[in-house]
């Protein structure tokens, strides 16, 4: 039978210190040898390397100066200023407009329900009249128009001028 010991402070320390001490043994990196020998430089690549870095010194130099030069803005957007007056223009005669046509009815058809009553079918239209749902038989009043047919997918209304408009269903 195994005996088991509560885990405290000092021997969580005891088992996890020697692990920690370890990683950090094994991960630390290699040094270089202090005694290594640099490597010859050679004297002709260094004056080239020099010119070289003269050359792009003064390259970038003239580009900075050349960027440097301040153009004023075309506009200021925190300063209001008076707008050009513009020459007049020619004014023609402004000939009357024939009168717009009237607006589209307010009233659209959202659907048609039918109904068997005795034998015969009934149909009523569903009308939405921008602020109220109408659900109207043939002569019943739908808004300023009074129904005077439904078919299958479409109705007419009857406006009190007598003029006629004719409702399809959308597909």
């Amino acid at each position: 039978m195994a005996q088991t010991f509560p885990m405290n402070w000092k021997s969580t320390l005891l088992v996890s210190g020697p692990a920690l001490v370890a990683t950090w043994l094994f991960s630390t990196p290699a040094t270089a040898p202090a005694n290594a020998p640099a490597p010859a430089a050679t004297a002709a690549p260094a004056a080239v390397t020099t010119s070289n870095i003269e050359q792009e010194a003064a390259r970038l130099q003239a580009r900075l100066h050349a960027a440097a030069e301040y153009h004023a803005p075309s506009r200021n957007p925190f300063r209001f200023s008076t707008r050009a007056a513009r020459p007049a223009a020619n004014v023609r005669s402004v000939e009357t407009a024939p009168p717009l046509a009237p607006p589209p009815p307010a009233v659209r058809l959202d659907g048609i329900a039918t109904d068997d009553a005795g034998g015969a079918m009934q149909r009523t239209a569903i009308l939405n009249t921008g602020s109220d749902v109408v659900l109207a038989k043939e002569g019943d009043p739908a808004g300023s128009y009074r129904v005077t047919k439904i078919e299958d997918d479409a109705v007419e209304l009857a406006a009190s001028d007598g003029a006629v408009l004719r409702l399809t269903l959308r597909p």
